[in-house]
């Protein structure tokens, strides 16, 4: 029999279930953006994990409310760790790269039997998100590009988004970022994100793309009508059911797909459907494979893995609504566009908290001439992040100089461009005070 129906019917039978799955009701839908490719959900579907690698591996993100200037004092000690051998791989710090105040890249060395090793420690800090790359044992001699498209490229390029936000330039979108770029240089890229739903305990649902190392691989019904089952186990694969088999093209993408559902030792069945287009261009990122995954009984209760709350007609249903929506986000527009833009806008420039950025630069407000501001007087802000709130000191009450405690409140105000990103950070003694004055609202 087929060797993937028995790994299929082996995983669901040992309980070690490690697929995804989709929703029936397509009616209401929420649009996402992963990597270079669009896929339409349902409006409910919660993400249940996300992974991105670009380039040279994989990009994290973190989330949190400090300002540029505590992303300054994270890399000051981040490099103290460094220098002090804290290097989870043994690297030593050789160098220190910082095109940006919101850039810091970590040349690492080491000499291993073979000779000597390098890598990289990269972070960026944009819009209250740290993304950070970690990376080693690169080539010697590709080294240097590699640290130059990192300064000049990828990282002021790569922007924070909201998990919500569809880019109108073309690019790479990953958890919480985007990374301005055409996508018509070879590269690596790998985008997979996975959805779960409250209303369908055990579904998951899972899209990948993926650039491709070579071509001519087996393609997905080729491996799953090859190979052999022990003998063991001939009478299990024989229980599995075919709902549908063969090829399926989508949006243009010539794939195939095996739609199958597998038995349980309870007596009733899983779901384990997927479709898959092949990658047509080596390292080609307008040209990935992508991978559309339904599974149901994820998740278990007492050992059991659970019982679909969906009929096999409505999980095939949800599974083709979203496999069809799965599409090349609109190319329009330019990457450049994104990062810079251009003009410069003139020193004085005003701008409101909850509006975007114009300029890359450091900026200031109202507030900042009397009173403590969280992050400092003067704050480096990126061009198209959102203007943020001001975060400003209250005066403590008697319970909060007791403890100890700073109260912080939240500010709407008007910031004031005060010196370009290539300018060093004004003095803090006398911030000039843009003319609009704040509307303060409740901590």
């Amino acid at each position: 029999m087929k060797l993937l129906r028995f790994a299929a019917v082996l995983c669901a039978t040992l309980l070690v279930l490690t697929c995804y799955a989709k929703e029936p009701a397509m009616s209401d839908t929420k649009t996402y953006c992963v990597g270079r490719f669009l896929v339409d959900v349902p409006a409910d579907a919660q993400i249940n994990g996300q992974a991105y690698e670009y380039k040279y591996g994989r990009i994290d993100s973190t989330t949190s409310e400090e300002s540029a200037q505590h992303f300054a004092q994270e890399m000051t000690t981040r490099q103290a760790d460094l220098q002090s051998g804290k290097q989870k791989n043994k690297y030593t710090l050789s160098g220190i790269k910082s095109p940006a105040p919101d850039i810091r890249i970590f040349e690492l060395s080491r000499t291993l039997l073979t000779g000597p090793s390098v890598g990289i420690e990269a972070y960026k800090w944009d819009g209250g998100h740290v993304f950070s790359i970690q990376h080693t044992g690169f080539i010697l001699a590709r080294y240097p590009d590699v640290l130059s498209t990192l300064q000049t490229d990828l990282l002021p390029n790569l922007r924070a988004r909201g998990a919500d936000d569809i880019p109108s330039r073309p690019g790479f979108c990953l958890e919480n970022g985007f990374i301005a770029n055409d996508g018509k240089t070879s590269q690596y890229e790998d985008a997979g994100i996975s959805f779960k739903f409250a209303r369908w305990p055990g579904v998951l649902v899972s899209v990948r793309s993926m650039t491709v190392s070579k071509l001519g691989e087996p393609t997905l019904l080729q491996r799953a009508d090859g190979g052999s089952v022990p003998d063991a186990f001939k009478n299990l694969v024989n229980q599995i059911r075919t709902i549908r088999h063969g090829s399926r093209e989508i949006n243009g993408r010539h794939g195939e797909e095996l739609l199958e559902t597998v038995p349980t030792e309870a007596g009733y069945r899983l779901h384990q459907f997927r479709w898959e287009a092949q990658g047509t261009g080596v390292s080609e990122p307008l040209k990935p494979t992508l991978i559309v995954e339904f599974e149901s009984g994820m998740t278990s209760v007492n050992g059991e893995p659970v019982r679909p709350k969906l009929t096999d007609d409505e999980a095939v249903a949800v599974f083709d609504a979203v496999a069809n929506s799965i599409r090349m986000r609109p190319m329009g527009g330019s990457a450049a566009s994104v990062d810079t833009p251009s003009p410069n806008q003139p020193l004085g420039t005003l701008a409101r908290t909850g509006s975007i950025c114009p300029q890359a630069g450091w900026w200031t407000c109202p507030e900042a001439s009397s009173r403590e501001i969280a992050g400092g007087a003067y704050q480096y802000l990126s061009a198209n992040s959102v203007m943020p709130v001001a975060r400003v000191a209250g005066s403590p009450g008697f319970m909060g100089k007791l403890l100890g405690k700073q109260q912080w409140h939240a500010v709407n105000t008007t910031w004031q461009l005060v010196a370009y990103a290539q300018q060093t950070e004004p003095e803090s003694s006398s911030p000039v005070a843009p003319k609009s004055g704040p509307r303060e609202e409740p901590s």
